[in-house]
């Protein structure tokens, strides 16, 4: 038991940089909550106006609240952590290449974060920036009417204030014909003067109406042959470089693609570093390494049990977050995500030793640019740590039983002739890390080699 114990530890340390070192004595399980001193009442603690109703007359819960923000893309750039050099990378793409971006990536990967950042940043520099998501029904229309709403008609190379009809209040979405084509935008957007506009469209990958990316790929290209003021910024899972590219390939030379993949360990202590900073607390260094092996690169995972660990440590009125805070934390986390309904896996866990080690090597493993993995990454991560059985058995086997219906933990889909696998839900996967972490915590440990 020692040796497993020892290899998830491995494997976990392995995949969010942590150097490897032998497993910590065990300090307690995390799958029980501990003993309260009474038992709160149930309700908010803070008004929908933010205003503080509950947990005694401080605010410290609420900046905890603000500063992790788990659930929600970074919108502050001076809250933004962990990928400055990809951020300075976007930048100069943007200022000195006159490039449109295509940021492509995993789910909860932080792209929206980044793209968000962007955005502060330029905004910083006068730039108008335009956000807005994309649905399955979107159009060119519905973007940039969104987009152009705020650009005042001052902008505009014709716009005359001392003209007799001159409305200083309308803006350039009044300009746009019906219907739009590709085209009159760009007759359009040909017009700024005395600014730069940039246009971020996320969640691309949800729109399915046929001829948007073709639109796209025309208006950025055209948009850098005659050197307009407007660049545009297209965020969604998967490559979506590709598909654009595959419309019009003279368009890459405009375009400059950033692939999102998993933080490093140091970008996610970086991640812990700055929203404890904002939130005016100070995390052990043995949780911020804890929490960095949890994460498995994954900011919003590393937030959401930073958050956790933060307000339990606040409970006990101290802004010191140790080991003993994260393990009660941990425990809260795992309750509510096995009411969420994805109490099957840790059944999965409990039938097996090897659960664990499998469990383990998916986190570890290597994944395409649409967050999916097959049993041969799964191997693939597992290579390193000298095993002396076969794998590929027990790892196709466990796979299949996370995707059956019943527990419902992963999405199995074939492609090209393969069967490749992916999270069926954010919280499904910070389960496992979880589940993971807890085996760490409680298998028994010795000196045996």
């Amino acid at each position: 038991m020692s040796k497993l114990n020892d290899l998830i530890s491995r494997l976990s340390r392995a995949k969010a940089g942590v150097p490897d070192k032998s497993a910590r004595a065990s300090s307690g399980m995390v799958g029980n909550q501990p003993a309260r001193t009474g038992q709160a009442a149930i309700g908010f603690n803070f008004a929908a106006s933010d205003k503080l109703i509950g947990i005694g007359n401080d605010e410290r819960l609420h900046r905890a609240i603000r500063a992790f923000a788990p659930s929600q893309p970074i919108l502050d750039i001076a809250e933004f952590a962990g990928r400055h050099t990809l951020l300075q990378q976007l930048v100069t793409a943007i200022e000195e290449h006159r490039n449109h971006l295509v940021i492509y990536g995993g789910r909860g990967t932080g792209k929206t974060s980044i793209a968000m950042a962007l955005v502060s940043v330029a905004r910083r520099a006068g730039y108008h920036c335009a956000y807005t998501s994309c649905n399955r029904d979107s159009s060119l229309e519905t973007i940039f009417t969104s987009a152009l709403s705020n650009l005042s008609i001052r902008f505009d190379e014709a716009f005359n204030p001392r003209a007799e009809d001159a409305d200083p209040s309308a803006t350039f979405a009044d300009l746009l014909p019906t219907p739009l084509t590709a085209q009159g935008l760009i007759d359009v957007l040909s017009r700024i003067r005395g600014t730069r506009l940039l246009v971020v469209i996320d969640e691309f990958d949800r729109n399915e109406r046929i001829g948007l990316t073709r639109d796209l790929t025309e208006i950025m290209k055209v948009l850098s042959d005659l050197a307009i003021n407007c660049q545009i910024v297209i965020v969604g899972v998967g490559n979506v470089a590709d598909s654009l590219v595959g419309e019009h390939a003279s368009v890459a030379r405009a375009l400059f693609p950033a692939r999102i993949t998993a933080m490093d360990g140091a970008e996610i202590r970086d991640t812990i570093r700055v929203a404890s900073s904002n939130a005016g607390v100070s995390f052990a260094p043995d949780v911020i390494e804890a929490i960095t092996s949890l994460a498995s690169g994954r900011p919003f995972i590393a937030r959401l049990i930073g958050l956790k660990a933060a307000k339990i440590a606040l409970l006990r009125n101290s802004i010191q977050v140790g080991l003993d805070d994260l393990e009660a934390g941990v425990a809260e986390l795992f309750t509510y995500l096995v009411s969420a309904g994805f109490g099957e896996i840790e059944r999965l866990a409990m039938a097996s030793n090897v659960s664990l080690v499998v469990f383990s090597a998916i986190l570890a493993s290597r994944r395409d640019a649409t967050d999916r993995f097959q049993a041969a990454n799964v191997a693939e991560a597992l290579a390193p740590f000298s095993i002396q059985h076969d794998m590929t058995g027990p790892i196709r086997n466990l796979l299949g039983l996370m995707a059956a219906p019943e527990c419902g933990v992963l999405i199995a889909e074939e492609l090209e002739g393969e069967t490749v696998y992916r999270f069926s839900d954010p919280r499904a996967e910070i389960l496992v890390s979880l589940i993971c972490w807890r085996g760490r915590r409680t298998a028994p440990t010795s000196g045996a080699k």
